[in-house]
């Protein structure tokens, strides 16, 4: 990981295209030669295909990003695992892609190198690259987002598994959860303190639909005039947030923490609960330098087109299954 169909076309010039694709929606990026984004799209995710693929749809998308571009590679940003040989296996919250060969098949449709890899990892790259830990050599970027995505970069490099695969921290156990997991854990991470999460508890706090997604940003704007009742629902939150980081940078000892994903837009409103909960813990963590994310729902995919030209890249040829 991340896993490469080799580049074959012998030009450096054109355009990179970034994807991210998660739970709920999919962005595109276009970048040139000079590193710049100058196209962008943003699209629901596709829960299944009843015509087509996972692939014609990607491809689809592309084509209406940079009509008539020559595209010279593409890097992708998945949700949830991607095994060694580039296959997502994610089929609680990317069931349309799970088991689809979309690596090789974007390389043959476009005649391109394609990089994938978890969308965590993308997520940390562009931060680094170009975000709130530009040139940190020691960053844990957490994505709270439909679920938690976590990545450790160490000199640039992500940590990786004995296998290969990403670590899925959003499925530690934290006393906070509300529901079993997915996954099959009683208590994890991420159904306590992803966007999803904070999102439900909004709804509740204001009696409506937790399908509303506009009930988080009313709650915030509650909080910040004072509201008794918002203010307390983002403080929760943010011990729920805390406590799972709790563990991992007892863990990793990290130098900077980046929070990202759409939740960390009110990083403002649960920092104090967040930092007062880290500072209880002493010298079993490392107290992180900790700033919200400086790119937007686009971050992912920039990291995703930074991904083809990463130099931690140990490229493999995908297979189809």
């Amino acid at each position: 990981m991340p896993v490469s169909v080799p580049d074959r076309t012998g030009s450096a010039a054109g355009v990179r295209v970034g994807m991210d694709i998660g739970g709920t929606g999919t962005r595109f990026v276009a970048m040139d030669a000079e590193q710049k984004v100058f196209a962008r799209l943003a699209v629901p995710t596709p829960g299944e295909f009843t015509s087509g693929s996972a692939a014609d749809f990607l491809a689809g998308q592309i084509s209406l990003l940079a009509p008539g571009r020559p595209i010279t590679a593409i890097g992708i940003g998945a949700s949830g695992p991607v095994d060694p040989e580039g296959i997502i296996r994610n089929p609680d919250t990317l069931p349309g892609f799970t088991g689809e060969p979309v690596v090789s098949a974007l390389a043959s449709r476009f005649g391109a190198p394609v990089t994938i890899d978890n969308d965590a990892v993308c997520a940390a790259v562009a931060e680094q690259r170009v975000g709130a830990a530009a040139g940190s050599t020691s960053l844990l970027h957490i994505t709270l987002g439909t679920g938690i995505g976590s990545c450790l970069l160490l000199a640039g490099r992500p940590l990786r598994g004995a296998d290969g695969m990403h670590p899925e921290a959003g499925h530690i156990t934290v006393r906070q959860a509300p529901e079993p997991c997915y996954c099959g854990r009683e208590a994890c991470w991420e159904m306590a303190a992803s966007r999803q999460a904070l999102q439900r508890a909004a709804a509740s706090a204001l009696g409506r639909d937790s399908r509303d997604r506009n009930v988080v940003a009313d709650l915030a704007e509650r909080a910040t005039r004072g509201d008794a009742v918002a203010t307390r629902v983002f403080r929760e939150y943010g011990l729920a947030v805390a406590e799972g980081l709790g563990t991992l940078l007892a863990a990793y000892r990290p130098h900077t923490v980046v929070l990202g994903g759409s939740a960390a837009e009110h990083l403002d409103l649960y920092r104090e609960e967040l930092e007062t909960y880290l500072r209880r813990l002493g010298p079993w963590i490392h107290h992180a330098e900790l700033a919200a994310t400086q790119l937007d729902d686009f971050g992912g995919a920039i990291g995703a087109a930074y991904l083809t030209m990463a130099g931690f890249q140990m490229p493999a040829t995908a297979r189809d299954r």
